[in-house]
């Protein structure tokens, strides 16, 4: 199975439109207005595939409605939907085998995603799958101290 790309999905969908070239309102990484993403353009590569396809979650699901409070629920949904598409289970194992859990930022260099991606998809782990990712670290810990 192929890792999710964003980019490939938009290439089958000629009415999504991406901007790369602007920089956009501080604190915002990307922008949905009706078909058009807006991608901030100091953003880096693995900044721009994760808000790509968190914005893409948010093209599929539609525009949020209700209070402040319900649109903070859908913002931390969209970014949990767009997390386990861009990281699967076996590639988070990997990183943690790789790079242990002390660093997000270095886990999502790993990743080839964001922190935000990184810190939604271990927010949004089921139990085996958190099962599965301690088993690694402790296997990552064990591994460590039997080095000279």
């Amino acid at each position: 199975m192929q890792p999710y790309d964003p980019w490939r999905e938009i290439a089958d969908d000629p009415t999504v439109q991406v901007v790369t070239r602007h920089a956009l309102a501080a604190g915002l990484d990307g922008a949905l207005v009706g078909r058009r993403i807006w991608l901030h353009r100091w953003l880096g590569q693995a900044g721009r595939r994760a808000t790509l396809a968190h914005e893409l979650v948010h093209l599929e699901r539609g525009r949020p409605v209700g209070d402040a409070r319900g649109r903070r629920r859908e913002e931390r949904v969209v970014e949990q939907i767009a997390a386990r598409r861009l990281v699967s289970l076996d590639a988070l194992v990997d990183a943690v085998r790789w790079c242990g859990t002390e660093s997000l930022a270095e886990l999502a260099e790993h990743l080839w995603v964001d922190v935000t991606a990184v810190r939604a998809r271990l927010t949004a782990l089921t139990e085996l799958e958190r099962r599965v990712v301690e088993a690694a670290i402790e296997a990552n810990a064990e591994n460590e101290s039997d080095a000279p």
